[in-house]
């Protein structure tokens, strides 16, 4: 899959690895894993504490700021839950004292960024819970989200979210919806998510203005990952229209080894390898 017409322009483009695609490492391991496959960059998971502390995260701990700086990559994102339960509690609880438990983790979590260099935080959108319509649950979101967005600009951290299978942004619509009303937020884009719902790839494009940062990974109506070479997503078209939107920020290979949505059914290492080759074709200035 060479790309040629554009490929002067895509070298504007940056590479990294998910992290998440190495969760049974620990940051050490993951790190020289990363290095070993040629990665520069990695984008880190505050999910588990099997790479970086949370407790030591939200407290700040200069142990863990230590950790990160000392390995000599680019953090270009790190993820972010409010728990190790990864997606509750929900950053649109309606609880007041869970969103302000939330808030205070939000707090930590970007002066830790800001110390130890990581340029921006990925969270959940938002999920659908008891006792809320669907239009209470998305503007409690844009709301939790306004304040966030907020906290981390004074730090100059930009924060993004994903809108992923399961969440209040499951469709396309909804996620722009939430895009224009969170100013100065990013979106992480993630074509799998709605590809496996059988929305098409062109439906999804609606979302590339407000894309801040890509993951990378090939799916099909049904299956939130596949091999590269049995999914439906054209990641040449993908590149060729991020690239006329001026998209400058990084593109992050993420096949994952967990039990959602079937997201077991590939070998990581080779599928992580196949989207490399990929992307050094077409992307990566060598």
């Amino acid at each position: 899959m060479k790309f040629s017409k554009y490929e002067k322009d895509l070298k504007t483009m940056k590479i990294c690895l998910a992290i998440q695609s190495l969760r049974s490492c620990n940051l050490e391991e993951a790190a020289a894993i990363g290095h070993a496959l040629g990665f520069n960059a990695m984008d880190l998971d505050g999910v588990m504490d099997t790479t970086l502390k949370r407790e030591g995260i939200i407290k700040v701990d200069q142990s863990e700021v230590k950790r990160v700086k000392d390995f000599g990559l680019i953090f270009p994102n790190i993820h972010w839950t409010f728990s190790t339960g990864n997606l509750f509690p929900a950053i649109n609880d309606p609880d007041p004292a869970i969103r302000a438990d939330n808030r205070e983790q939000i707090k930590g979590l970007v002066e830790f960024c800001n110390l130890a260099e990581i340029h921006s935080i990925l969270a959940l959108p938002g999920m659908l819970l008891p006792g809320q319509s669907v239009i209470e649950s998305q503007k409690l979101s844009a709301e939790v989200l306004n304040e966030f967005v907020e906290i981390a600009q004074k730090a100059d951290i930009t924060f993004m979210v994903e809108p992923h299978v399961k969440s209040s942004f499951e469709s396309p619509g909804s996620a722009l919806w939430l895009a224009e009303q969170v100013k100065g937020m990013g979106i992480v884009l993630d074509y799998s998510h709605f590809i496996c719902q059988g929305y098409t790839q062109s439906e999804v494009d609606i979302l590339i203005p407000y894309t801040k940062h890509v993951h990378l990974r090939q799916a099909k109506n049904g299956l939130l990952q596949t091999k590269l070479e049995d999914g439906t997503i054209n990641f040449s078209l993908v590149l060729d229209n991020l690239r006329i939107a001026g998209f400058d920020g990084y593109l992050s290979v993420e096949y994952v080894h967990q039990d959602f949505i079937g997201a077991t059914n590939v070998d990581v290492l080779t599928e992580t390898v196949k989207m490399r080759d990929f992307l050094k074709d077409n992307v990566w200035d060598e």
